[in-house]
């Protein structure tokens, strides 16, 4: 018999889910996240670092298990989840919950739509595993302490994504309770992640979401064929998740509304290609311009005031070195928003980086922590902006639901805009478009397959000097 713990009531919940007695909007918030981190993976597939890794992992054999979403062909199902998961987390653009602070689209789509595909699944099988892998990684996001997790170095999408992507793929390999606890318990002894790639920018942190994919699923599987996990992962005094990496943490947030509140419907979805930390000061030097029809060479000084996490962790050069620096670097995403007016991928470019008019402006830009946006991180995420111009006024935007917020949604065009320019390159535009129809009509299908067909993408001349 199971010792009672968070751990076996998570298991217990997504044994016993079914996809009919989903509530509507958890339902339609399940497709709106498949459908963002799909677009996000296959705009993912498109980077300059993309085809050298695939092709690194293909040349290692040649089983076909799952499709390389935005590649040709199909591979061995761990590396496919690996590359999904890496490719979902490569643009900075996956969805985020505030709370838990984790990017659960980025590791539960891809393990539960690339082991899916390999089982043969529905689509209402899908939804059932997608939404049974975000309240298990969002909870124990939640749980665990958001802020006091990060400031210890941790990055929760892979931490927290392991359990999420174990409990999507146990639910789709029909776990029992006490397969599934074991495979909580398995992923969580994987756990991993560090924000260590903020020293000097490295490029390594969309790895972090791969492998948490991958993880998870190697933890059903291994938990299928017998092997036992940890029914305490999350609390034990030696070696818990919880006490291991953080100092407030909350067990009971874990299970709390369990099948009453769906954390899946408080995601937020990103409209820029960078950290969401970013987000509310971008959002407000976007108002800005606009409003005010700001000309950069009258500003003397911009004072963006946040909350702790986001002054650590967003506080990079006003100089990036690469598009992964620029991504985390809040000066200068308030100066190219000021400037472009957007924050997309071409902002991000190398190309578009090292433009001197937005290194002087970014060194403009002081990060300050507001007491007030502190005190509500990580339930809410803010920014006041202040921008003090030569004649001497000063411009004042504050945001505390950033665009991509529940309070302050993209509509449903914006998501599929977003994910059409995302997907295109890799897919082509015919694809593209049949694929938000069949998300959108993902309880219809009996098998996933017809979807996992349209993920596969073009051929491609780089790709193949790679393998």
């Amino acid at each position: 018999m199971l010792r009672k713990s968070p751990t076996s009531e998570l298991a217990g919940f997504v044994v016993n889910l079914s996809y009919e007695a989903l509530p509507q909007e958890v339902i339609t918030n399940a497709k709106k996240c498949m459908l963002d981190s799909l677009g996000c993976a296959l705009g993912g597939s498109q980077a300059e670092e993309t085809a050298p890794l695939v092709g690194a992992l293909l040349r290692l054999g040649s089983e076909q298990g799952a499709t390389v979403w935005g590649f040709p062909g199909r591979t061995e199902l761990f590396k496919a989840a690996l590359l999904n998961g890496l490719m979902c987390h490569a643009l900075e653009m996956d969805d985020v919950h505030r709370e838990a602070k984790a990017h659960a689209g980025a590791v539960v789509v891809p393990a539960a739509i690339t082991l899916g595909e390999a089982q043969n699944i529905s689509g209402k099988e899908l939804i059932a595993a997608v939404v049974s892998g975000y309240e298990s990684m969002l909870r124990i996001g939640v749980g665990i302490g958001a802020q006091s997790h990060r400031l210890r170095g941790w990055h929760a999408t892979s931490t927290c994504g392991t359990f999420g992507a174990a409990a999507a793929a146990g639910r789709i390999l029909r776990l029992n309770a006490k397969q599934l606890c074991w495979a909580l318990g398995l992923a969580g002894t994987q756990s991993s992640g560090l924000w260590a790639f903020t020293a000097d920018g490295a490029t390594c942190k969309k790895f972090h979401a791969g492998r948490a994919a991958q993880s998870g699923i190697l933890a059903a599987v291994l938990a299928q064929a017998g092997m036992s996990g940890p029914s305490q992962i999350l609390e034990a005094k030696d070696g818990g998740l919880f006490p291991a990496t953080s100092d407030v943490y909350s067990l009971e947030a874990v299970t709390a509304g369990l099948g009453e509140r769906y954390l899946i419907n408080e995601v937020s979805v990103k409209p820029y290609a960078c950290c969401r930390s970013m987000h509310p000061a971008i959002d407000a030097a976007l108002t800005l311009r606009r409003l005010c029809h700001i000309d950069s060479s009258r500003i003397k000084r911009i004072v963006a005031g946040t909350y702790g996490v986001a002054v650590q962790q967003c506080g990079f050069t006003a100089r990036p070195q690469n598009t992964a620096e620029a991504q985390f670097s809040l000066p200068y995403g308030v100066a190219v928003a000021l400037v472009d007016g957007n924050a997309l991928m071409d902002q991000f470019a190398v190309g578009r980086i090292h433009d001197q008019a937005l290194i002087d402006l970014a060194a403009k830009v002081e990060l300050v922590i507001d007491p007030e946006f502190h005190s509500l991180y990580p339930r809410k995420w803010g920014c006041r902006l202040e921008i003090e111009l030569t004649s001497g006024e000063v411009l004042v935007e504050e945001v505390l639901a950033a665009k991509g917020d529940p309070e302050n949604p993209l509509g449903a065009q914006e998501l599929k805009a977003k994910f059409l320019a995302l997907a295109q390159g890799a897919i082509g535009a015919e694809k593209s478009q049949a694929a938000v129809e069949m998300i959108d009509h993902l309880d219809q299908l009996e098998t996933i397959l017809p979807l996992t067909n349209l993920l596969a993408g073009i051929s491609r001349g780089q790709l193949a000097k790679h393998c």
